[in-house]
């Protein structure tokens, strides 16, 4: 995303208040965390172009990047442990370190990593503060508002200037040159990058083939009206048409949110005003003629009952559950589920993708929504020698076999069109992230991302997308007529943006 934005004095250090707070009151799972030390070898190509070795000895630095074989450094590692785990990070920790067995990781894996790093910058110790870390920040919403923060603060290292580095296993070409869309979708903190990519992420409804196969059911409906009837079928079945998790209101835009807006604002022609609105925050937005289609379409089917009875109470896990146990037909979640779920998936469970189509032609287009992710940020106040190894390591990730990896033992979608124009490569996907692109190869799709190019740090501005987010289950248990409270939404949204200005 880009970021365009004005901070209030004191935003970082409440943020910080609150997140140091989180971390002492989860200090046992914290302390729980593993610390590992890697000390290993491994294989890369640079064009940074650094300093040549402080002691002018050619022989003393490694000739694709000028940096010094005799200078000893141990980077401080942040790593989000999460459903990805982490033997693909171990894998590229190992082979970074043998091809330079200067280098070594003291790396911290936690699923709470966010209120650990948010604890080591509130304790202003630059020697203490990893090198490298996940860019999870703590705050919810405001997470957005904490980055830029630090920004401004200049305690991030930008990171653009990886997209015109070598990759480290093909010289003949940079990142930029590599990546598969990505670039497009990419953060921006005020008009910087400052965590480039590792993967990229495609959400929609994800379903178990078998399970369709056997009642008949339709498995790429091309039309609303076509979705509407798979979901009276399924209902009549006895089966939960769409599951998600109602403790993560969010995990429904996955299938039903900003990506159904764009492809609502297509259909009606209005889609260049629309990308401009969006990516610039102007009003109205929530109230927006895009934003109110996609809430109602939710309440429509909030009304046949197409979700859980209690949804408010489930958790990702539940949710997933009950797609995998055959009490939902579909799951609104990302590729990852499969990895996330793999010790619960029953025999003869074949996984599904489909998104919603949102048109009455057939041949219109089915947007997505696309996540380029997984990227970690550098600490500014290192020593350079440091943060130059660091993007290193960032540009490492990025070698095929370490984007295998990630493909194989994450379940993720890997970031390089070499991989993805690769038959036999593609062919080591797991079966989830095979699906979507079986769904992409043979629909009229297109993807987009839910990055901006603004954005706003006004305390109305979070009261709005939370005021929203605590709306969706009511709307999706047809309690909620969505219009109003969009309504009150766009009235705070639009004190935030005056705010700005």
């Amino acid at each position: 995303m880009k970021y365009k934005a004005k901070m209030w004095g004191l935003s970082l250090t409440c943020l910080l208040l609150v997140s140091t707070t989180a971390a002492c009151s989860n200090g046992k799972n914290n302390s729980q965390a593993p610390n590992n030390q890697e000390s290993t070898t491994a294989p890369t190509n640079s064009t940074v172009n650094s300093d040549a070795s402080t002691n002018g000895s050619e022989s003393n630095v490694y000739p694709e990047n000028g940096l010094p074989k005799d200078k000893k450094v141990t980077l401080k590692f942040g790593y989000w442990e999460n459903a990805s785990g982490r033997e693909w990070i171990d894998y590229a920790i190992e082979t970074f370190t043998k091809k330079y067995p200067n280098v070594s990781f003291d790396t911290t894996y936690s699923p709470k990593i966010d209120t650990i790093t948010a604890t080591k910058i509130a304790a202003k110790n630059d020697d203490d503060m990893f090198d490298i870390f996940s860019n999870l920040l703590p705050g919810g919403g405001n997470a957005n508002a904490m980055a830029t923060s630090l920004v401004e603060a200049g305690k991030l290292e930008p990171q653009d200037d990886l997209w015109d580095h070598k990759a480290l296993d093909n010289e003949a070409k940079t990142l930029k040159e590599l990546q598969s869309g990505i670039y497009e979708g990419r953060t921006l903190i005020l008009g910087k990058m400052y965590a480039i990519p590792y993967g990229q992420s495609i959400t929609g409804l994800y379903y178990n083939k078998a399970l369709f196969e056997k009642n008949g059911w339709n498995q790429n409906p091309k039309t609303w009206s076509e979705f509407k009837a798979l979901i009276d079928t399924i209902k009549a079945a006895g089966t939960i048409p769409i599951t998600y998790p109602g403790k993560y209101p969010g995990y429904l835009d996955f299938s039903i949110g900003i990506a159904k807006m764009f492809e609502i604002a297509e259909i009606n022609g209005n889609l260049d005003k629309f990308n401009d609105d969006y990516r610039n925050f102007k009003a109205p937005f929530y109230a927006s003629p895009e934003s109110l289609d996609v809430y109602n379409r939710i309440y429509e089917l909030g009304q046949k009952k197409a979700f859980p009875d209690g949804v408010a109470a489930l958790t990702h896990t539940q949710s997933q559950m009950q797609l995998l146990q055959g009490q939902a037909a579909l799951a609104s979640t990302g590729e990852w589920v499969q990895n996330e779920m793999k010790d619960s998936i029953p025999d003869g469970f074949k996984w599904g993708f489909m998104l919603v189509p949102m048109g009455d032609n057939p041949d219109s287009t089915k947007y997505y929504q696309s996540y380029a992710g997984g990227g970690h940020y550098t600490w500014a106040a290192k020593p350079e020698l440091n943060k130059k190894w660091a993007k290193e390591f960032l540009v490492w990730l990025w070698n095929l076999d370490v984007q295998q990896r990630f493909a194989e033992e994450a379940g993720g979608l890997p970031v390089r069109t070499d991989f993805m124009d690769d038959a036999a490569l593609v062919e080591k996907l797991q079966d989830a992230p095979k699906a979507v692109l079986e769904y992409l190869k043979n629909n009229n799709v297109k993807g987009t991302s839910e990055s901006r190019s603004v954005t706003l740090t006004d305390p109305n501005s979070e009261k709005a997308r939370k005021l929203v987010e605590e709306t969706v289950n009511d709307i999706a248990s047809g309690k909620q007529d969505p219009q109003p409270k969009l309504q009150e939404a766009e009235n705070l949204l639009a004190k935030a943006i005056a705010a700005q200005k």
